[in-house]
């Protein structure tokens, strides 16, 4: 397939994704409790997965929909997990899988696209024991 000169590479958003042997709802409640208001977190998935497993993803949006950059909507959420109720914490402590995926699409135009993470946000993710991982999803995707 002929990739075209106008696909553009862009940041689509970033995604915390939970995985733990107890079910996740309470936590999928606490911080994505259903009423928008301007800045919220949603809760994209909470269910039963593999075997004994639970599994959550969420993602955060601002005034304008998704943020335009990895670093805001990281902040965003992790907001949203230092302010969970100290009841939730061991719920979050039984997570086995903590992960901030961040989204691109690929593409051929610009050359580059780059988005850095600043110190204090990692060591924020790095507290919470979270990993980070960077998703680029083909052309045409």
């Amino acid at each position: 397939m002929p990739i075209d000169d106008d696909c553009w590479v862009y940041y689509i958003n970033t995604d915390l994704m939970l995985t733990a042997p107890v079910n996740l709802a309470p936590l999928a409640q606490a911080m994505a409790p259903g009423d928008l208001p301007e800045e919220s977190i949603s809760c994209l998935h909470d269910s039963q997965a593999d075997g004994d497993l639970y599994r959550s993803v969420f993602e955060a949006f601002g005034p304008q929909g998704s943020y335009p950059t990895p670093d805001e909507s990281i902040r965003a959420l992790l907001d949203a997990i230092e302010q969970l109720p100290q009841a939730l914490q061991p719920l979050w402590q039984a997570c086995t899988k903590k992960t901030l995926d961040i989204g691109y699409n690929s593409g051929v135009t610009p050359r580059s696209v780059s988005h850095p993470i600043p110190i204090d946000t990692l060591l924020r993710m790095q507290s919470l024991g979270i990993d980070l991982c960077i998703t680029v999803y083909s052309v045409g995707e």
